[in-house]
C-alpha cells in the first residue's frame, strides 16, 4: 500500500523464481518507488507505474494520432509532425497524406525503408495507398490505419516476442533438429544449453533469419520472420561465438564504421558521436575507444572487451532481439559473468535475449530467466530434439534430477548430468507431459496466436546502396594502412619485379635494333613486355585473390543486416586497383627508362594499369568462389599458368592447336597491345624493313592496340559481373540455403572437437 512518501510497500509470497527490486531478490517486504524497478520471476520487468514508451510489457505501447492536416511526417527530425526517437529511422522518414477518405504513404528516401504490410516501398514521389487495417512499418514503430480514419501507433522496442512453430532444421541428409516449438516473451534473456552437436547453433541460426527452416516456422511478433526478413532485420542482433570484427581497427573505428554502414545516411558526424558515446557507456567500454582491437599476434583489448565491441556493434542499431553464441566462451569466470550481468541489464531494459551456452556457473546461471535444453543421443542418427523449456534456476536442475534436495543451489552441471541419464526420446516425453511444457510452449503459443495477424509474403528488396562505398573505402584504406606488413610486401613487389626485368634484359633490349640482331632483339623484347604483363595481372590476382573470403564471417554478418554487394565490391575494387596504379607506375617507370624502351609512357602505363584492373576482377572472383583463404592461393596458379603458356610469347599463337584459347587469355591482349606500341615507334637501321612483332602476332591475327584494350575492358567488366553473381548466389537468406550456413557457424564446435565423428552439427 501507498504511504506518505509517495512509496509502496512489496511482498514476496513464498514465489518459487523469487520477486526482485532493482536486479536483487527480496526475502522480506520492502519498500519501493516509482523509480524502482521490479521484476517478478524475472519474466516481466517494469517501472511503477506502467511507462508509455520503451520496455513496457506487450500491449502498452499503444497510442493513436490523427491527421491535423493534409499530411503528416514522421522521422527522427524534432520539426516532424511526429518525431520518433529510433537510430534507424530516418530524419524525414515518410510522410502520410490524407485526401478525403484516401490515405497515402511515401518513402521520403529513408536509409532502411517504409514497409506497407511487410513489403518495401518505393522511394520519393512513389505514393501508396492504404486501406482500413493496412500496417505502415518504418524502424521499431508500426501504424495501423482504422476504419475511422486514425493511425494506431505501435512500438515494437521491448516487445517483440519470437516463436518456434514445429521447427525442423534438414541439411542433405541429415537431420539436425525436429518438431521444436517454443515462445521466448520480450525482455526475457534465455539460455539454449545441450550436448555437443545436439543443434544448439542451428536452432538459434534458425530463429534469428540465417537458416530459414526446413518444415515449420520461426515468427516474430506474430509474422513469419523469413517471408518479412527485410522488415525485421533491423530488429535482430547477432552476435557470433568468434569476435568478427578488423584486428587492425581501434574500438571506436570498429564502431563508427558499423554505425555509419547501418543507421540512416542523414546522421550527422556529431549523432554519430553521441550514439557511438552512448553504447560505449552501455557496455562498459570507456576508456579503451582509442586501443586496437588486435588479436593473438597483435596486442589489444582483452577477450572479454572484445565480446563486449562485439555486442556494441549490434547495439548502435538497438535492435528488439540479441542472438548471441557462447558469448562467455573462453573468457575467465570474472569476464563470464561480467558480460552476464550486461545481458541481463539489457534484457530488464526491454530486450529479448537468446543465448547459447556450453557450461556456466551457478551465478551466470542464475541470471537467466528460461532456459532451453536440445539434446539427442550420442552416435545415434535422430535428430535434436527440446527436451525441456522452463525457468532455468532451480526449476531445470530439479526437472533433470527429481531426487535433488530442495533448497539447495542449483548448479548447470546437474542438467547436462541428469540429461545424460536417460535417452533424448525419453526425456521428449517426460517434459511433454509435464506443466512446463503446457505453460511455456503450449498456452503461451495460444497467447501469441491471439496477438497475430495474418503473415505477409513480400519480396525483399535492396537497394543498390550507393551511400555505403565511400564508408566501406575508408574501412578499407584504414585495415590497408594498420596491416603494415602485409602491405610493404604488396608494395615491394613492383620494385623487385622491375629491376629483376632489368638486370636479365635491360642492357640486351636497349641496343640498336640492325638486321643481324634483329631476331634476338625481337625475342627478348618480346620476353620483356609479356613479363611486365605478367606482372601486372600479378599484381592484382595477388592484391585481391584472399580479400573476400578473409572477411567473409564479417561480409556475411553485415550482408544480414544490410550491406550492398555493389558497394562492397566496388570498394574493394577502388582500394585495391588504386595500389595496383601505384605499383604499375613503379614498375613501367623502372622497366622503361632501364630497357630503353621506345613506346608512348603514357599509352603502356594505362594499358598496364587496365591490365592490373582485371587481375584485381579475377582475384576478387577467385575470393567470392572460394570457402577458404588456403583454396583461394591454391586456385592462383592454376589460373596464372595458362596465362603464361597460352599468353603468345612461349608459344605463338597459330603453333596454338585451340587458338581460342590464347583468345580468352588477358595476357594475350595485353602482350599484344604492349607489344604494338613499343615496336610502332622503336627504331631500326636503314637496311630493316620487318615488322619486329610479326613473329609473335601476324598481321592477320592482330586486333591493334585499340583492340587489345576493348578486349581486355570487356574481360573486366565480366570478371565483377561474374563476382557480383557469385556473392549474390551465395547470400544465404535470398537462396534459402543452409548447407553454409551450418557449416560456416559450426566452425567453432570442430575446433573445440565436438564434432569429431563428423556425423553431427550443432
Amino acid at each position: 500500500m501507498a504511504d506518505a512518501s509517495d512509496a509502496f510497500r512489496l511482498e514476496d509470497l513464498g514465489s518459487t523464481n523469487g520477486t526482485f527490486v532493482n536486479g536483487e531478490r527480496i526475502t522480506k517486504p520492502a519498500l519501493v518507488s516509482r523509480a524502482d524497478v521490479i521484476t517478478l520471476g524475472r519474466s516481466v520487468a517494469m517501472p511503477w507505474p506502467l511507462p508509455q514508451g520503451r520496455g513496457a510489457p506487450p500491449g502498452k505501447s499503444r497510442t493513436t494520432l490523427t491527421f491535423d492536416g493534409e499530411s503528416l511526417i514522421l522521422g527522427r527530425d524534432p520539426a516532424c509532425d511526429h518525431p520518433l526517437d529510433y537510430p534507424m529511422v530516418s530524419w524525414r522518414h515518410a510522410r502520410l497524406t490524407a485526401r478525403g477518405e484516401t490515405v497515402t504513404v511515401e518513402d521520403l528516401g529513408s536509409t532502411n525503408g517504409t514497409f506497407v504490410n511487410g513489403r518495401r516501398i518505393s522511394g520519393p514521389g512513389h505514393l501508396v495507398t492504404i486501406r482500413p487495417g493496412d500496417v505502415i512499418g518504418l524502424g521499431s514503430y508500426t501504424f495501423a490505419l482504422t476504419v475511422s480514419g486514425r493511425l494506431e501507433k505501435r512500438d515494437h522496442r521491448g516487445n517483440l516476442a519470437i516463436e518456434a512453430r514445429h521447427v525442423s532444421v534438414v541439411a542433405g541428409s541429415r537431420r539436425l533438429i525436429e518438431d521444436v516449438s517454443l515462445t521466448i516473451l520480450p525482455s526475457e534473456l534465455v539460455g539454449l544449453m545441450g550436448p555437443a552437436g545436439a543443434g544448439k547453433t542451428t536452432l538459434m541460426m534458425a530463429l534469428n533469419g540465417y537458416t530459414p527452416p526446413s518444415a515449420g516456422a520461426a515468427l516474430l511478433g506474430g509474422q513469419n520472420l523469413y517471408s518479412n526478413y527485410g522488415r525485421f532485420c533491423g530488429h535482430l542482433g547477432y552476435v557470433p561465438q568468434d569476435d568478427i570484427m578488423h584486428r587492425d581497427l581501434t574500438v571506436k573505428e570498429a564502431l563508427y564504421y558499423t554505425a555509419r554502414l547501418r543507421l540512416p545516411t542523414d546522421y550527422s558526424e556529431a549523432d554519430l558521436e553521441k550514439r557511438i558515446a552512448e553504447v560505449v557507456s552501455q557496455v562498459g567500454l570507456m576508456g579503451v575507444e582509442k586501443t586496437l582491437i588486435g588479436s593473438p599476434e597483435k596486442k589489444g583489448i582483452s577477450g572479454g572487451q572484445r565480446k563486449r565491441v562485439n555486442l556494441a556493434m549490434e547495439l548502435l542499431s538497438d535492435p528488439s532481439l540479441l542472438f548471441l553464441d557462447e558469448p562467455t566462451s573462453g573468457l575467465s569466470s570474472e569476464d563470464a559473468l561480467m558480460v552476464m550481468k550486461l545481458l541481463r541489464r539489457l534484457a530488464d531494459e526491454g530486450k529479448t535475449i537468446l543465448i547459447t551456452i556450453h557450461q556456466p556457473g551457478p551465478e551466470v546461471f542464475g541470471l537467466m530467466d528460461n532456459l532451453i535444453v536440445i539434446s539427442r543421443d550420442a552416435g545415434g542418427a535422430d535428430p535434436g530434439r527440446l527436451v525441456y523449456y522452463g525457468p532455468a534456476s532451480p526449476d531445470a536442475a530439479r526437472f533433470f534430477n527429481p531426487e535433488r534436495e530442495a533448497g539447495t543451489l542449483a548448479s548447470p552441471d546437474e542438467v547436462l548430468r541428469g540429461l545424460a541419464q536417460r535417452g533424448a526420446a525419453e526425456w521428449v516425453s517426460r517434459y511433454v507431459d509435464s506443466p512446463y511444457h503446457r505453460q511455456y510452449v503450449v498456452e503461451r503459443s495460444e497467447e501469441r496466436n491471439a496477438e497475430s495477424g495474418q503473415a505477409v509474403t513480400p519480396k525483399i528488396a535492396r537497394r543498390v546502396g550507393a551511400e555505403q562505398w565511400p564508408t566501406l573505402v575508408r574501412r578499407c584504406l584504414a585495415v590497408k594502412s594498420r596491416d603494415v606488413w602485409n602491405t610493404a610486401i604488396l608494395m615491394m613487389q613492383s620494385p623487385v619485379i622491375a629491376l629483376l626485368i632489368v638486370l636479365g634484359l635491360g642492357r640486351k633490349v636497349s641496343q640498336p635494333v640492325t638486321a643481324t640482331n634483329l631476331e634476338e632483339m625481337s625475342s627478348r623484347l618480346g620476353v620483356t613486355l609479356f613479363l611486365m604483363a605478367l606482372a601486372a595481372i600479378w599484381f592484382g590476382v595477388s592484391n585481391s585473390a584472399r580479400e573476400i573470403v578473409a572477411e567473409w564471417a564479417i561480409y556475411h554478418r553485415e550482408r544480414m543486416i544490410n550491406l550492398k554487394i555493389p558497394s562492397y565490391l566496388a570498394s574493394k575494387f577502388a582500394v585495391l586497383g588504386g595500389l595496383c596504379i601505384l605499383q604499375c607506375v613503379v614498375l613501367i617507370g623502372i622497366v622503361h627508362w632501364g630497357c630503353n624502351l621506345h613506346g608512348p609512357w603514357l599509352a603502356m602505363f594505362g594499358l598496364l594499369v587496365l591490365t592490373a584492373l582485371v587481375g584485381v576482377a579475377l582475384g576478387l572472383l577467385v575470393s567470392a568462389l572460394a570457402r577458404t583463404s588456403e583454396v583461394a592461393i591454391a586456385l592462383v596458379p592454376l589460373l596464372l599458368l595458362p596465362m603464361v603458356i597460352l599468353g603468345g610469347a612461349l608459344i605463338p599463337r597459330r603453333d596454338i592447336a585451340a587458338p581460342a584459347m590464347a583468345d580468352v587469355m588477358p595476357s594475350r591482349w595485353a602482350f599484344e597491345g604492349l607489344l604494338l606500341l613499343e615496336t610502332g615507334d622503336r627504331e631500326v637501321g636503314p637496311s630493316v624493313n620487318r615488322d619486329m612483332a610479326e613473329g609473335y602476332f601476324p598481321g592477320g591475327d592482330r586486333l591493334g592496340a585499340a583492340g587489345c584494350v576493348v578486349m581486355l575492358a570487356g574481360t573486366l567488366v565480366a570478371l565483377l559481373a561474374g563476382a557480383l553473381i557469385v556473392l549474390k548466389r551465395r547470400d544465404v537468406h535470398r537462396h534459402r540455403s543452409i548447407s553454409y550456413a551450418v557449416g560456416q557457424f559450426d566452425t567453432s564446435a570442430a575446433r573445440r572437437g565436438e564434432n569429431a565423428s563428423g556425423q553431427s552439427a550443432r
